[in-house]
């Protein structure tokens, strides 16, 4: 019998992710965790940060063997939190990759408003200049841009203190002021190494204790990684190798 693995409902990703996935391996399935019996399951892999809470029941339900690594809830509201993650950066000692946190309203431009919470470029604006200045607003807050043609993500998989399973990509986003998202798309996407980034990157996972599924998404500024966010979950980039982290997934359980 193949590997059983159950996925959680996402509107694009699961028809991706059923035409990826080597079904010769693995047989995939989408359903509400809340409604399965776990334990019909070899892997379990919430697609959306709101379905973690009932991939740890299920998990929790399950016996005999692990059948999910996730982060804690506690981390995850932490990192859901942008502006609060940041500040923990900083007061972590890698002030060095966050693009600096600026007084709102900003005294410099260009930059950055972004929201604390969202996903995918929501709630983020690029003002350039004081014409296009905004007000400031409690659910938000402002940094000095990252400039750089190139962003990249890095989808990592970190096991009881091991990388497990790492692909990162870049972005060409042509224009030096931008963040990939709701109104600004990739020219092209293509492999990437992680280069200077991977090392703070595996180093704030390590500070943090992160365990399980994410992706971080960067920039690199004089060298040095500038982080735009970190995901506590499965990125939708990670799609089309599906089936080789599905199996990087099972050899760490």
């Amino acid at each position: 019998m193949l590997p059983q693995i159950l996925f959680g409902y996402h509107s694009t990703q699961m028809p991706a992710i059923a035409g990826f996935i080597d079904h010769h391996r693995f047989q995939a399935s989408f359903a509400p965790f809340e409604a399965v019996i776990p334990d019909r399951f070899d892997l379990i892999v919430p697609l959306r940060l709101d379905q973690l809470p009932a991939a740890r029941a299920a998990a929790a339900r399950s016996v005999g063997k692990r059948r999910a690594v996730l982060p804690s809830a506690e981390l995850v509201e932490l990192i859901d939190d942008k502006l609060r993650f940041n500040l923990w950066l900083v007061e972590h000692g890698f002030s060095a990759f966050v693009p600096e946190l600026l007084p709102d309203p900003p005294r410099t431009y260009p930059y950055i408003r972004k929201a604390r919470h969202g996903t995918f470029g929501q709630g983020i604006k690029i003002v350039r200049g004081p014409d296009e200045a905004d007000a400031p607003d409690p659910d938000t807050f402002v940094q000095r841009i990252a400039e750089g043609r190139y962003e990249y993500v890095l989808h990592l998989l970190r096991v009881d203190g091991r990388i497990r399973f790492q692909l990162c990509y870049r972005y060409d986003m042509v224009e030096a002021m931008s963040v990939r998202g709701q109104g600004q798309e990739a020219s092209a996407t293509e492999p990437a190494e992680p280069g200077p980034a991977l090392e703070p990157c595996l180093a704030i996972l390590d500070a943090l204790d992160f365990q399980g599924t994410c992706c971080l998404n960067y920039k690199i500024v004089d060298g040095t990684m500038q982080l735009i966010e970190l995901n506590p979950r499965f990125g939708g980039s990670l799609v089309g190798e599906v089936t080789h982290y599905v199996a990087a997934h099972l050899d760490a359980l």
